[in-house]
């Protein structure tokens, strides 16, 4: 049997034309100092042995690595659970890899400052091209480092500096005006939110947003955080003052933090939602199967990745200037069993 053919290379066309590589290199990227002849020649046996550029050569030449990084400063079981994270990603991975890039993924335990000893690492090895940020801290040191190193990246959230950095900014003035507006419809008097960590600058923004909305629609409202988790909803619910209103609905940041809340108040003996709505910042199957659904704003996170990806390919390749800004579209609230009562309409 037969051996196939090794991969063709420069010094392989070149022992097979009796030429120097360098002249072969030369020919193959139309670099100045060989004749039409010699070129066209050396093109037309690039072609006869299937010869294309290796891409790893390319890319030390062109000083880049091929891939963009993103670094998760959570848990990976806790994100095994979250699909807000998963869709995300993935949208992230699809527009690298229709660029022809490959997205390097990094979880970390030790919060920003682990985050920022891995761009470092990715900084001087030249692993990554760029990087995307997300959930931006209060005073978040990243952005900075990153303009330091030089490193190119995208930032999902307000982030208001300057540097090789573009954004994608979210619609939380929208979507929190959308959740609020349906409580005024639904005849709801009290606002319970349920944030994540406060650490996260959008928790802030996302509870001002609310709280303000609220005031303005006469609106009662309170707000506890929690972790992103299911026994975080549960036991943020039960910091939560029920009795705030005579019908209260909780606003949680996220799908998980509705579920733990929701179970909580059924455990107690409180129907939703007819003593108490149950609404999310994100949508998933995990609010739409579970028993009442969740009402929650469909925020399209794989679509939002694929923008982000998107964006960040954009800046490295020179088709979006650093500090350009791009905006989320505002969300759709899917409404579901967990905040309109059984044959009621809005109110």
């Amino acid at each position: 049997m037969s051996r196939p053919s090794a991969r063709p290379t420069i010094a392989t066309i070149a022992r097979d034309l009796g030429i120097s590589p360098a002249t072969v290199s030369y020919a193959l990227n139309a670099k100045p100092g060989v004749s039409a002849a010699t070129r066209d020649r050396v093109l037309a046996h690039a072609a006869t042995v299937g010869w294309t550029p290796h891409s790893g050569a390319r890319a030390l030449r062109q000083g880049r690595s091929g891939n963009v990084g993103l670094v998760l400063a959570r848990d990976p079981r806790e994100v095994s659970h979250e699909p807000f994270f998963a869709a995300l990603t993935a949208g992230i991975q699809s527009a690298a890899s229709a660029a022809g890039r490959e997205l390097l993924l990094r979880f970390v335990a030790g919060g920003a400052e682990e985050e920022m000893a891995v761009f470092r690492s990715w900084a001087e090895q030249r692993r990554v091209d760029g990087v995307l940020l997300l959930d931006l801290h209060i005073e978040d040191p990243r952005p900075a480092l990153l303009a330091e190193l030089g490193l190119p990246f995208v930032v999902l959230g307000a982030w208001e500096g300057t540097g090789p950095g573009v954004r994608l900014a979210g619609a939380e003035a929208a979507d929190a005006a959308t959740l609020v507006a349906h409580l005024v419809d639904t005849g709801r008097d009290a606002c319970l939110q349920l944030t994540g960590p406060l650490v996260y600058e959008h928790e802030h923004r996302r509870t001002e947003l609310v709280a303000g909305l609220c005031a303005r629609a006469g609106i009662a409202h309170a707000a506890v955080s929690a972790p992103y988790t299911r026994s975080g909803g549960e036991e943020g619910l039960r910091r939560l003052p029920l009795d705030l209103g005579e019908r209260p609905a909780v606003v949680a940041s996220s799908d998980l933090l509705a579920l733990g809340a929701q179970r909580a108040l059924l455990a107690d003996g409180r129907a939703v939602p007819g003593d108490v709505a149950v609404l999310s910042w994100d949508d998933s199957a995990i609010a739409e199967n579970v028993d009442p659904a969740i009402t929650a704003l469909a925020r399209r996170p794989y679509e939002q990745g694929q923008e982000a990806g998107s964006l960040l390919l954009g800046l490295l390749d020179g088709g979006a200037p650093a500090n350009t800004v791009r905006r989320s579209a505002p969300s759709r609230l899917v409404v579901r069993a967990s905040s309109v009562d059984p044959g009621a309409g809005p109110r």
